[in-house]
């Protein structure tokens, strides 16, 4: 694949003042790989200066080149190394939270307060939401962190509430805007995600000498990316199970025809079943393990469509032995294969003994961006979302005296209307030489709870 296939995001940095960037230096973070990289090669070309760091889904290195300077980690038995560039510039053990923050703060410390101390601006761009914490954190060492930030622009819903729930309780220290709830995000980009996660999931689990087809697939979260994943696999011969936990979405699953759960059973376990969490928090709970060891199945397979190691944060804490099993649970063996971890459980309580196996499927984190060298979304698709934050990067750069506060694309109408998405689907459509019907309603094919999703996402 070529690296210039971002063919609508070229145009709009071309279109762009040479003075909107040129005294701002931009912070990017996002998954380590390819189309990050093009996306900070294109930033290269409108900012003064563009720092990336690849978040640590796996291993893989950030290029050495001249168009931004990269920082990224490798493992190094239970450390991760922290490098810029070629250069190993530190070490951490920790989460995967934790190393992304001390990546921000060895970014910091190497090239970004020194550009700040020189008189430029700072812009953030990111996938996650990891800087707000670390920004916090380093505030008082580094005061310009604090006065010379525009602002950052976010793309994910869990980055978006990190942002706003910090910033609603010590008060926002710069601008946040998100482009996690807009229609594009919603309607369009849903749909390739879905089918991708799909796709790895399958992957993983033929190389465990298994298969999708004849499970049972239990759907936590029934969101956008939740209910596009269930409209996916309707098409297979799976047995499809939703958990979810509010009742208006819970309603929408249940009456659009799928078997759901507000919380999980041990019936639910009557057969071999994959669990898909698809919300962004901690899904897999001491709960539904021991419904799980109560049940009739012997094997559970785990995976995760959402950023980060959320999803199964609680199992992962109790494998690290940070908490406890469940009374009676106990782990008895660990084999590794190829992105894909077997543990072997006892159950013994109240006279019964079970032993079980669960498949951890590429660590806890997201399948579709845990090998090295696959392509999560085609640039071609990423292209869309990436001008959109490029347009809101923009926006930020030519109001300076913005407020201090949150603003959703697709419900703020003043960045609403700078970036309207019906003219950039249009835009990407015809640049793309992509045919469709001039029908917007019908291209959204939005969640039937959009609305409700928007105002979930900011509910304490």
């Amino acid at each position: 694949m070529k690296n210039d296939d971002m063919l609508l995001l070229s145009r709009t940095a071309d279109r762009m003042s040479a003075e909107t960037g040129a005294d701002v230096i931009v912070l990017h973070i996002n998954h380590c790989m390819e189309n990050s990289f093009e996306f900070s090669r294109i930033l290269g070309r409108v900012f003064k200066k563009v720092v990336f760091i690849g978040a640590p889904y796996n291993d893989r290195k950030v290029p050495v080149e001249d168009s931004f300077v990269g920082f990224y980690a490798q493992t190094e038995g239970d450390e991760r190394a922290l490098y810029r560039g070629n250069e190993k510039v530190s070490s951490v053990k920790g989460s995967f939270i934790e190393v992304v923050r001390a990546l921000v703060e060895q970014a910091v410390k190497h090239d970004i307060y020194p550009a700040l101390e020189e008189g430029s601006k700072l812009l953030i761009i990111e996938d996650g939401g990891y800087h707000y914490q670390a920004f916090r954190d380093l505030f008082d060492k580094y005061p310009l962190l604090k006065s010379e930030t525009l602002g950052a622009v976010e793309q994910t819903t869990s980055g978006t509430v990190r942002g706003y729930h910090l910033g609603k309780e010590k008060e926002y220290a710069y601008p946040h805007l998100s482009v996690a709830r807009s229609d594009i995000k919603m309607n369009v980009e849903s749909r390739f995600i879905a089918e991708r996660v799909i796709e790895e999931l399958s992957y993983f689990l033929y190389g465990i000498n298994t298969f999708l087809d004849f499970h049972k697939v239990l759907l936590i979260g029934y969101g956008v990316i939740g209910r596009r994943i269930a409209q996916v696999l309707t098409e297979r011969p799976v047995k499809l199970m939703v958990c979810e936990k509010n009742p208006y979405i819970f309603g929408l699953a249940a009456g659009e025809g799928l078997k759901a759960y507000e919380t999980t059973e041990a019936d639910c376990f009557d057969a071999d079943t994959i669990i898909l969490g698809n919300t962004g928090c901690a899904s897999f709970d001491e709960k539904m393990l021991t419904d799980f060891m109560e049940g009739k199945a012997h094997k559970l397979y785990l995976a995760s469509s959402s950023s980060q190691d959320e999803e199964f944060w609680i199992f992962l804490s109790m494998l690290r032995g940070d908490i406890p099993f469940p009374e009676g649970i106990t782990l008895k063996d660990h084999f590794e294969y190829v992105g894909v971890d077997e543990y072997v459980f006892g159950y013994d309580k109240k006279g019964v003994k079970r032993e079980k196996k669960i498949y951890l499927i590429a660590k806890g984190l997201p399948v579709n961006f845990f090998r090295p060298d696959v392509i999560s979304l085609t640039n071609c698709m990423i292209d869309l979302i990436f001008t959109e934050i490029l347009m809101l990067g923009k926006w930020l750069c030519e109001n300076r005296d913005a407020k201090k506060k949150l603003y959703l694309l697709g419900v703020n109408e003043d960045i609403s209307t700078y970036c309207s998405e019906k003219d950039l689907f249009r835009d990407w459509l015809e640049v793309y030489g992509f045919s469709y019907e001039d029908d917007m309603a019908r291209l959204m094919d939005a969640h039937p709870m959009s609305n409700k999703l928007r105002a979930y996402m900011l509910e304490d």
